[in-house]
């Protein structure tokens, strides 16, 4: 991709209070190869309250600063949209009119190559209309890929964003209001499948209000019998995981995110064009989630803070950590 002429896709960075790791993300992206042929739309989510108003402000007023890609749009939401519905409202806007996107959050760091890869594997499968989802983060390891190929499976990981898709795939995405509407659009395997048979509860995020974004993406993936292309190794890392909107006080309390990963430096990546889902990937992932929480660190930790809840004193330990 590197000195193509070809029109990259857009990238759509979502940002809301935090200047750091705001500045953190642009500057990884700038220093991306592919950094001065792309256009950037930032979306700036709007304040909650008064407290967060001259956070909010800092992060607009530097964006207003950055230099360094083909161009860079700021739309300032007049309004606190929530990251659901910014995400949600943003992707769709930039994704009609470009036709294909690159997305990422306010704590998404990404490699040198990331654009390249994302770009490469935006064309490579555009006409593979199975594969719905382009993904980046990569927090585990396949022992037999020594070719530094891409690999398949249905599950979508979005932490920090790092992740493409285009609109013919997105139009098919809901967000839906109410456990109910989520369950119901699953069969009773589909809930299996996408809960990899009890191994990673993810279907009880449709009991949040408003339900996550990437929950009802990654139903709209298993409803459509579609997959998910991953970069071999990360090529993006999360930043910002004690101090998200849905970040845990587990998290900050352990100090180490198991999610925590390395970025990948190899130039050369193949796309694998079987499409069929990895299942020596899946088996890992699954494994990966049955362990996560359930070592007794994980299990009195987790105890503790079900106590701190109850007693409704976290906000008060959020503040001192």
């Amino acid at each position: 991709m590197k000195g193509s002429n070809k029109q990259l896709a857009p990238v759509a960075i979502f940002v809301y209070n935090r200047l750091k790791n705001t500045k953190a993300v642009i500057e990884a992206l700038q220093d991306n190869y592919l950094a001065k042929d792309t256009d950037v739309f930032v979306f700036s989510d709007g304040p909650k309250s008064p407290k967060n108003e001259r956070a909010v402000f800092e992060v607009r007023q530097y964006l207003k600063s950055v230099t360094g890609f083909k161009s860079i749009h700021i739309i300032e939401r007049p309004e606190n949209f929530y990251i659901e519905k910014n995400i949600i409202e943003g992707v769709t806007e930039t994704i009609n009119r470009y036709g294909r996107i690159i997305v990422l959050e306010d704590d998404g760091v990404t490699a040198k190559n990331f654009l390249t890869f994302m770009n490469d594997a935006l064309d490579f499968y555009e006409s593979r209309e199975k594969i719905m989802h382009i993904a980046t983060f990569t927090f585990i390891k396949i022992p037999n890929n020594q070719n530094n190929k891409t690999f398949l499976w249905s599950y979508s990981e979005n932490t920090g964003g790092g992740w493409g898709t285009w609109a013919n795939r997105w139009e098919k995405f809901k967000w839906f209001k109410t456990e109910d509407e989520g369950l119901s659009a699953l069969t009773h395997e589909q809930r299996l499948k996408i809960e990899m048979d009890g191994q990673f509860k993810c279907l009880n995020s449709l009991k949040l209000k408003p339900i996550p974004w990437d929950i009802c993406w990654n139903i709209a993936i298993i409803r459509n019998d579609g997959l998910a292309v991953n970069s071999p190794k990360s090529l993006i890392k999360n930043n910002g995981l004690f101090n998200g909107t849905h970040f845990t006080l587990l998290n900050r309390i352990l100090g180490k995110s198991p999610f925590e990963v390395e970025l990948g430096k190899e130039e050369t990546i193949l796309f694998e064009d079987t499409l069929i889902e990895n299942t020596e990937a899946l088996n890992i992932l699954k494994e990966f989630y049955a362990k996560l929480g359930k070592r007794k660190r994980d299990r009195t930790l987790n105890f503790f803070v079900r106590i701190l809840v109850k007693l409704k004193i976290t906000k008060i330990i959020k503040r001192l950590l």
